[in-house]
């Protein structure tokens, strides 16, 4: 494993752009001109970009596919793909600074409509995520020759060869890793999988090739400054990164719903919710051990797909309320008829569904190991309980079950602490991380 090699190498980058630091004082307050790079697009890239748009940093942002909405090319789309596309709009950046690279992210999407998934997309083939992330990072690399800029901001996966040329042209290289260190992880699933052979099916991470691993080692050899989400992440790079090149901040919480009514009836369901793939990282076994011990007392719904066929999972999917996906609004109005969201990942860099659940006035059932435990207090909020521990689930669920009056509480703690973490504190801490890092 490489993790000596990668803590020793911590400081190279910033020690081989030294004389383009050095010419910090030169532009005195000069506001740094950054190009931001993502493939796909997400909620923290969003709000990335317009942080620095709003504070005059963007210099271009990269991606595949940046759509307009009002495009009359969507009529002619087939509904699954015009729904794709949708999701693709980038209204917060201006339209002269978006580029895109969007033949393979195109055709790999059209492939898992037209069920050409395997024969297309599959493992690392050309038009496969990692495929299609490879092209785009080279594509984002050709580029920083023809603009004159300071920093490039790359996500895990697309940013190796962007960060070679930056290095070459002492261009500083900053990298965001939105997952928890590939071989901590991996080792925590391999004795998971070993642990609970009934879902060792359900670990597409255990998937992952070691050469895919070891370029997303280099991306983080070559990185000056590395932005986590969360401690969580911070401590699965333990050993593995300087400390001093890590930046965590956390991810933001959507607007605050109005407050809600908490059912009190004392033989009312508690009604659960999880949101996120049906995968044994995100806890589903353990989750539905506990779902099992409570029996009528709980009616559990589900959001999210399906993995690899599993007789537990399937049986769950068939007996409570599933939907395999649905759009954020629809999350949204599901959580509002919640009672407590339940996400107990073995490994959870983040989990924006804990920050959409607290907006909601929804209480959450967590483990140490989500991102966004780090907005939580046990037993303001909701709890905090041990990985791998469906009894320690079933027991919270309990207390919820009996005591109504601390779970409207919580839902009022909730809602406080979301309206505190805001998308727009996460942009204006970003945008002060950033600037810190460039001006070391």
């Amino acid at each position: 494993m490489p993790s000596t090699e990668l803590a020793n190498s911590a400081k190279t980058n910033l020690e081989a752009r030294s004389t383009a630091t050095s010419d910090s004082a030169d532009r005195g307050m000069k506001k740094p001109s950054v190009l931001i790079s993502h493939p796909t697009g997400n909620q923290n890239l969003r709000n990335a970009l317009r942080s620095l748009a709003e504070n005059e940093m963007l210099a271009e942002f990269w991606t595949t596919i940046a759509w307009d909405r009002e495009s009359r090319w969507n009529r002619f789309l087939p509904a699954g793909l015009r729904t794709q596309f949708a999701r693709r709009a980038y209204a917060d950046a201006p339209k002269e600074r978006i580029h895109r690279v969007p033949w393979r992210e195109t055709v790999r999407l059209g492939a898992k409509l037209f069920f050409l998934e395997e024969l297309l997309s599959s493992g690392e083939r050309p038009f496969s995520v990692v495929g299609m992330y490879r092209n785009f990072d080279r594509r984002v690399a050709e580029r920083l020759h023809r603009i004159k800029i300071d920093a490039v901001y790359a996500y895990e996966g697309g940013a190796l060869k962007t960060f070679d040329e930056a290095r070459k042209l002492k261009i500083a290289s900053i990298y965001e890793l939105p997952s928890g260190y590939w071989y901590w992880e991996r080792d925590l699933l391999l004795k998971e999988a070993e642990a609970n052979p009934e879902f060792a099916g359900l670990h597409p991470k255990l998937t992952d090739s070691q050469g895919h691993m070891e370029w997303k080692d280099e991306e983080l050899r070559r990185a000056d400054v590395i932005f986590v989400a969360s401690q969580h992440v911070r401590r699965t790079l333990a050993g593995v990164v300087a400390d001093e090149k890590i930046r965590v901040v956390n991810y933001g919480a959507p607007p605050v719903q109005p407050a809600r009514e908490i059912a009190r009836e004392a033989d009312a369901p508690l009604k659960v919710l999880f949101v996120g793939a049906l995968i044994q990282r995100k806890g589903i076994g353990y989750l539905l051990d506990a779902i099992e011990k409570l029996g009528p007392q709980v009616e559990l719904t589900l959001i999210g797909t399906r993995f690899a066929p599993n007789a537990r999972v399937d049986a769950a999917c068939r007996r409570w309320r599933w939907f395999e996906t649905v759009s954020h609004d629809k999350v949204l109005e599901v959580m509002k008829q919640s009672d407590v969201l339940v996400l107990p990942s073995l490994s959870e860099a983040f989990g924006l569904v804990v920050t959409e659940a607290l907006s909601c006035g929804v209480p959450v059932i967590i483990t140490p190991n989500v991102g966004a435990g780090d907005l939580v207090s046990d037993g303001r909020e909701g709890f905090i309980v041990p990985v791998c521990s469906s009894d320690a689930i079933a027991e919270r669920l309990t207390e919820l079950i009996h005591d109504r009056n601390i779970l409207a509480e919580m839902s009022q703690n909730a809602r406080a602490t979301a309206a505190e973490n805001s998308w727009a504190v996460y942009r204006a801490n970003w945008a002060t991380a950033l600037r810190g890092a460039l001006c070391k």
